[in-house]
Protein backbone atom coordinates (compact mmCIF):
# COMPACT_ATOMS: atom_id res chain seq x y z
CA UNK A 1 0.00 0.00 0.00
CA UNK A 2 1.51 3.47 -1.08
CA UNK A 3 0.99 6.51 1.40
CA UNK A 4 1.42 9.80 -0.35
CA UNK A 5 0.69 13.07 0.53
CA UNK A 6 1.24 16.63 -1.37
CA UNK A 7 2.89 18.57 1.43
CA UNK A 8 5.61 18.47 4.36
CA UNK A 9 5.04 21.22 6.85
CA UNK A 10 8.50 22.41 8.54
CA UNK A 11 6.87 24.57 11.42
CA UNK A 12 8.26 25.35 15.21
CA UNK A 13 7.49 23.41 18.25
CA UNK A 14 6.56 26.29 20.57
CA UNK A 15 2.92 24.90 21.89
CA UNK A 16 1.31 28.22 21.45
CA UNK A 17 0.97 27.93 17.77
CA UNK A 18 -0.89 24.42 17.66
CA UNK A 19 -4.56 25.63 17.83
CA UNK A 20 -4.44 28.85 15.54
CA UNK A 21 -2.19 26.97 13.19
CA UNK A 22 -4.27 23.89 12.61
CA UNK A 23 -7.39 26.41 12.00
CA UNK A 24 -4.95 28.29 9.42
CA UNK A 25 -4.07 25.02 7.52
CA UNK A 26 -7.71 23.61 7.33
CA UNK A 27 -8.96 27.21 6.16
CA UNK A 28 -6.26 27.98 3.82
CA UNK A 29 -7.10 24.80 1.71
CA UNK A 30 -3.01 25.18 0.96
CA UNK A 31 -2.52 21.38 2.60
CA UNK A 32 -5.14 19.52 0.75
CA UNK A 33 -3.51 16.54 -0.57
CA UNK A 34 -2.38 15.63 3.10
CA UNK A 35 0.89 16.44 4.85
CA UNK A 36 4.12 15.51 6.47
CA UNK A 37 5.15 17.49 10.24
CA UNK A 38 8.88 18.27 10.88
CA UNK A 39 8.63 20.36 14.42
CA UNK A 40 11.82 21.68 15.74
CA UNK A 41 12.51 24.32 17.81
CA UNK A 42 12.98 27.57 15.15
CA UNK A 43 11.59 24.91 12.43
CA UNK A 44 13.84 26.12 9.74
CA UNK A 45 16.95 27.33 12.00
CA UNK A 46 18.93 24.13 12.47
CA UNK A 47 18.61 23.66 8.54
CA UNK A 48 19.83 27.47 7.49
CA UNK A 49 22.78 27.54 10.54
CA UNK A 50 23.44 23.94 12.11
CA UNK A 51 26.49 21.67 11.97
CA UNK A 52 26.65 19.55 8.99
CA UNK A 53 25.30 16.63 11.29
CA UNK A 54 22.10 18.61 12.36
CA UNK A 55 21.59 19.61 8.75
CA UNK A 56 22.22 16.12 7.65
CA UNK A 57 19.56 14.47 10.25
CA UNK A 58 16.82 17.53 9.14
CA UNK A 59 17.46 16.70 5.17
CA UNK A 60 17.33 13.01 6.24
CA UNK A 61 13.95 13.81 7.60
CA UNK A 62 12.70 15.56 4.32
CA UNK A 63 13.86 12.73 2.31
CA UNK A 64 11.21 10.45 3.74
CA UNK A 65 8.79 12.77 3.21
CA UNK A 66 9.57 13.65 -0.05
CA UNK A 67 11.00 10.18 -1.34
CA UNK A 68 9.15 7.89 0.27
CA UNK A 69 5.40 10.08 0.56
CA UNK A 70 6.17 11.99 -2.38
CA UNK A 71 5.66 15.26 -1.08
CA UNK A 72 6.17 17.85 -3.86
CA UNK A 73 5.68 20.83 -1.85
CA UNK A 74 7.51 21.97 1.41
CA UNK A 75 5.81 24.92 3.71
CA UNK A 76 8.65 26.57 6.16
CA UNK A 77 6.66 28.14 8.68
CA UNK A 78 8.11 30.45 10.87
CA UNK A 79 7.06 32.77 13.60
CA UNK A 80 7.42 36.18 15.63
CA UNK A 81 8.69 35.69 19.45
CA UNK A 82 10.48 32.23 18.49
CA UNK A 83 12.56 31.21 21.55
CA UNK A 84 14.76 29.73 19.56
CA UNK A 85 15.56 33.01 17.81
CA UNK A 86 15.49 34.67 20.98
CA UNK A 87 18.28 32.84 22.71
CA UNK A 88 20.69 33.96 20.12
CA UNK A 89 19.61 37.50 19.73
CA UNK A 90 18.13 40.49 20.78
CA UNK A 91 16.27 41.82 18.16
CA UNK A 92 15.46 45.77 18.12
CA UNK A 93 11.69 45.25 16.89
CA UNK A 94 9.65 42.63 15.25
CA UNK A 95 10.49 43.90 12.16
CA UNK A 96 14.21 43.05 12.85
CA UNK A 97 12.89 39.83 13.66
CA UNK A 98 11.20 39.08 10.78
CA UNK A 99 14.31 40.15 8.64
CA UNK A 100 16.68 37.47 10.14
CA UNK A 101 13.66 34.75 10.27
CA UNK A 102 13.44 35.26 6.85
CA UNK A 103 16.90 35.02 5.82
CA UNK A 104 17.04 31.75 7.42
CA UNK A 105 13.91 30.43 5.54
CA UNK A 106 15.39 31.74 2.58
CA UNK A 107 18.98 29.94 3.16
CA UNK A 108 16.96 26.92 3.95
CA UNK A 109 14.87 26.77 0.99
CA UNK A 110 18.23 27.22 -1.24
CA UNK A 111 18.98 24.04 0.55
CA UNK A 112 16.08 22.29 -0.21
CA UNK A 113 16.06 23.49 -3.67
CA UNK A 114 19.55 22.38 -4.20
CA UNK A 115 18.51 18.52 -3.28
CA UNK A 116 15.08 18.79 -4.06
CA UNK A 117 14.72 20.94 -7.40
CA UNK A 118 11.01 19.75 -8.53
CA UNK A 119 10.06 20.53 -5.05
CA UNK A 120 7.90 23.57 -4.55
CA UNK A 121 9.28 25.56 -1.62
CA UNK A 122 6.54 28.26 -0.03
CA UNK A 123 7.71 30.65 3.09
CA UNK A 124 5.48 31.48 5.89
CA UNK A 125 5.35 33.55 8.71
CA UNK A 126 2.58 33.38 11.80
CA UNK A 127 2.77 36.92 13.92
CA UNK A 128 1.98 36.35 17.42
CA UNK A 129 -0.46 39.15 18.12
CA UNK A 130 -0.73 38.20 21.73
CA UNK A 131 2.32 36.39 23.67
CA UNK A 132 0.16 32.96 24.42
CA UNK A 133 -0.82 32.52 20.81
CA UNK A 134 -4.30 33.10 20.92
CA UNK A 135 -4.54 35.21 18.04
CA UNK A 136 -1.92 34.88 15.12
CA UNK A 137 -1.95 36.55 12.04
CA UNK A 138 -0.87 33.99 9.15
CA UNK A 139 0.71 34.75 5.77
CA UNK A 140 2.68 33.51 2.93
CA UNK A 141 5.61 35.79 2.32
CA UNK A 142 7.50 33.84 -0.06
CA UNK A 143 6.78 31.28 -2.94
Amino acid sequence: MSHNCKNLLIRCMDFRLRDELMCWIEESKLFEGGFDVISLAGASKSLADGSGEIKDFFLQQVSVSTDLHHASRVVIFHHSDCGAYAKENTFASKEDELVKQLNDMKKSRDILKEKYPNVEVLLAWGDLQDELGDKINFEIVEG
